[in-house]
């Protein structure tokens, strides 16, 4: 059992971080999109009509066909969503990390960023919800606290480290 489960329930993480940029939805969208035109034009080379049927031309269709359908093949993956990162705020160790569940290949979850207390800008309190700030004015998560234990044992931490 971690420092974390001890003092921080599931219902007092609040909702997954998100992205608030649109342009990383719009970049898979056009990566995908462009990897299914690759794989189907590299289906089309062999279908289209009035194609001449020479050896030295199979062997170059063919290699074009193969370098666009893994050229497809690689966008499309690339243009995957990756799983939502989830805040996890530490309050024995004094850190905030936000953590990205692992893939099927790697069952482990892997810390994307982690900041202590002190290295925190400010928090904001409204109402349930917390807004961690970065020092450069960035925000780092956003968290609803329904626990009121919870909830006090954070601001406790926040006050201590002089962020609230």
């Amino acid at each position: 059992m971690t420092a974390t489960t001890d003092f921080m329930n599931e219902a007092a993480l609040g909702a997954p971080a998100r992205t608030l940029d649109g342009a990383r939805w719009v970049a898979r969208v056009v990566q995908r999109f462009g990897g299914v035109v690759l794989i189907l034009a590299a289906f089309g080379l062999w279908l289209q009509p009035g194609a001449l049927w020479d050896a030295d031309l199979m062997l170059f269709k063919f290699a074009i066909s193969l370098v666009m359908g893994f050229a497809g093949l690689a966008l499309i993956q690339s243009g995957r969503a990756l799983p939502s990162a989830q805040v996890e705020i530490d309050t024995v160790r004094r850190e905030v990390r936000l953590v990205r569940s692992g893939l099927r290949q790697a069952k482990r979850d892997r810390v994307i960023a982690r900041t202590g207390f002190d290295a925190l800008g400010s928090a904001d309190m409204l109402g349930q919800m917390v807004r961690l700030w970065a020092q450069d004015g960035t925000l780092i998560a956003e968290v609803a606290l329904s626990d009121p234990d919870t909830r006090r044992g954070l601001i406790s931490a926040l006050r201590d480290a002089g962020k609230l």
